[in-house]
């Protein structure tokens, strides 16, 4: 039963999902003594072997180091004080992030700081049209003395930048329309087949 519960927590893992029947059928055709036709004992059995393997999965949201970023900003040099709508905007792309493998791969801090990022110089000048272009440029540049001192690997945040233009990218591109008409062909190819 562990064995067959083990298998199937793998495909889990690795992304190749098998029906938890199918599992316990190929289980059972091995080994017809031990394995019951029923599903549901592997099921219980992924819960306890889990369990055992004191395996969690954690996400920490980057909500918390945001603000904890902007108060250290604040202090920093009030200059840097966001408005609301740029906390708007950096909140708004953390949520996006979570279309994106960036929470499981980087600690909250690194999302939090590059949305800031983004929205402090990418969209600085956007944001906040009304102010001088000069004072938009000195604020950018305490932005980057700020993240130069702060400790961040700025490498990360480069890399999280990336993948943020890239997912905002797609999103321009997305057709739905193009994507729903090849779907319905293939649907009515299949159907005459």
């Amino acid at each position: 039963m562990i064995v067959a519960t083990c298998v199937y927590v793998a495909c889990k893992t690795e992304e190749y999902p098998q029906h938890i029947r199918t599992v316990t059928s190929e289980a059972r055709n091995v080994w017809p003594d031990f394995v019951t036709h029923d599903p549901t004992k592997i099921a219980e059995c992924e819960f306890y072997l889990i369990e055992e393997l004191d395996s969690y999965l954690i996400v920490y949201h980057p909500y918390r180091s945001l603000m904890q970023l902007t108060q250290a900003m604040t202090k920093y040099n009030p200059q840097l004080t966001l408005v609301m709508e740029e906390l708007q905007n950096t909140w708004s792309m953390i949520n996006d992030s979570y279309a994106t493998d960036l929470l499981l791969l980087h600690p909250p801090h690194i999302i939090a700081a590059t949305c800031l990022y983004m929205i402090m110089v990418l969209k600085s000048p956007l944001i906040r049209p009304s102010k001088p272009p000069d004072s938009v440029k000195a604020r950018i540049e305490l932005f980057a003395a700020f993240l130069g001192n702060s400790g961040i690997d700025l490498e990360r945040i480069v890399e999280n930048v990336q993948e943020m233009i890239s997912l905002y990218m797609r999103w321009e591109n997305f057709n739905e329309t193009k994507y729903k008409n090849g779907f319905v062909k293939l649907l009515f190819g299949l159907s005459r087949e």
